[in-house]
């Protein structure tokens, strides 16, 4: 326990704002019950941060869709796609569209050239 504090206000993240909560009574909370609460505020402060990443901002908003496996192998316990594969398709056609608008755009610059050409030569 050393490594991680000497007094319990060191230990748990989240005592401070239990002591402003309970004040005295907090000592009768069992340190287990603690470290519960302090999980658990981990976990939404992680969960809101994911979502606000993934711009979810309601808890009924968010889907397995907007999660990503950082390896194989949690992939293959969660059936969450591995990063390098999430999305991969709309991130595809995305970079098809661009490849088919700068064609259409350099189209339209070798018509103006010719145009402008033209012009010029009468």
């Amino acid at each position: 326990m050393a490594e991680y504090g000497t007094r319990v206000e060191e230990i748990f993240a989240s005592y401070e704002e239990l002591r402003d909560r309970f004040g005295a009574e907090l000592a009768e909370l069992p340190l287990g019950a603690v470290g519960v609460y302090t999980f658990c505020q981990k976990l939404r402060v992680g969960l809101q941060q994911l979502m606000a990443g993934s711009r979810n901002f309601q808890l009924r908003s968010i889907s397995r869709r907007d999660l990503m496996a950082l390896t194989q192998e949690a992939t293959q316990v969660t059936g969450i796609p591995y990063v390098m594969d999430a999305y991969r398709e709309e991130a595809e056609a995305i970079l098809d569209d661009v490849g088919s608008y700068e064609a259409t755009l350099v189209t339209r610059s070798r018509w103006a050239t010719r145009r402008r050409s033209c012009a010029a030569a009468r």
